[in-house]
């Protein structure tokens, strides 16, 4: 089976990619603005593409042949464009599958409270409107980011949303009782390389979890291996409302509080739903562990 995917040169899509060639049951395209001699030495078939319009005959060329098409295109606010150019391709390839780039948690809609979501959603729309088979990615919190500034943070960028263990500093939203759904982005990619190998649909909202844990379950967990206590700060939703900046000058000034109030409304509380795919994840307590063990600090 081919499988196409799009932005493959970090983050999750690296390591989706990096999955699908060493599982060696597919053949895999990277649609790619430049060469990824990384890749193409592993098997995977580098093929340059533009997403510059709809109807793109070169982007429905690269997709002849293809059943599935992964993308996993960054800031949804510059690559909505990207990405409508890529699942009108795909209807006119005739491809069968088309997972859209989420890879957080659940959707919210036009409303949704992470401005930079919504631009996901002509794509979303797009796809309801086409015959492709589709999901949404869904797999909560990247697990990594508790690794970071460390190696553990793997292919994705160094980020401290709400806890520091570097630092032993932690902000909370709510009271920290909250089960999220955290999961490490090597994971993703394991899982969506064994999803390609089952039979039959996938779920419209395709949820990858490694573990429901809670903020203050986690605090926990890293204070025990830091040996110490963590300084603590817990925030309601009115403490964060106050945090937002009106007409910011740039999208991601408030992006981080927004993703505050997103997990206060449960969009990162959810539980794996695609019973289809074997897989063991890494858990919470040995990843911090392996990152901040005392052998590793």
């Amino acid at each position: 089976m081919k499988v196409a995917i799009a932005g493959a040169n970090a983050g999750v899509g690296r390591c989706i990619a990096e999955s699908i060639l060493a599982h060696g049951t597919h053949t895999l395209i990277v649609l790619s603005r430049s060469e990824f001699p990384a890749l193409a030495e592993h098997g995977a078939i580098v093929t340059p593409v533009s997403y510059d319009s709809l109807g793109n005959e070169s982007l429905v060329a690269a997709l002849a042949g293809v059943h599935t098409v992964v993308s996993a295109i960054g800031d949804h606010s510059r690559s909505a464009s990207a990405q409508l150019a890529l699942v009108h391709a795909a209807v006119s390839a005739n491809v069968t599958r088309f997972i859209p780039s989420g890879w957080s948690g659940t959707d919210g809609g036009e409303d949704d409270i992470v401005e930079l979501y919504r631009y996901k959603q002509p794509v979303l729309d797009a796809l309801r409107q086409s015959n492709l088979k589709w999901s949404h990615p869904e797999n909560g919190i990247f697990l990594n980011y508790l690794a970071s500034p460390t190696k553990g943070i793997a292919t994705l960028k160094p980020l401290k949303f709400w806890i520091d263990i570097e630092n032993c500093k932690a902000t909370i939203p709510g009271d920290g009782n909250t089960k999220l759904a955290y999961t490490a982005v090597e994971d993703v990619g394991e899982f969506v390389a064994k999803a390609l190998d089952v039979p039959g649909e996938w779920p419209q909202s395709l949820r990858i979890v490694g573990a429901t844990v809670t903020h203050n379950e986690l605090i926990k967990i890293a204070e025990k291996v830091r040996g110490k206590r963590f300084e603590v700060v817990y925030k309601t939703v009115d403490e964060y409302k106050k945090d937002l900046v009106s007409n910011p000058p740039f999208i991601y000034v408030n992006m981080a509080t927004e993703l505050s109030l997103a997990l206060l409304d449960g969009r990162f509380s959810f539980d794996t739903n695609f019973a289809g795919v074997s897989h063991q994840f890494v858990q919470p307590s040995d990843f911090v562990q392996k990152w901040w063990g005392s052998e590793n600090v």
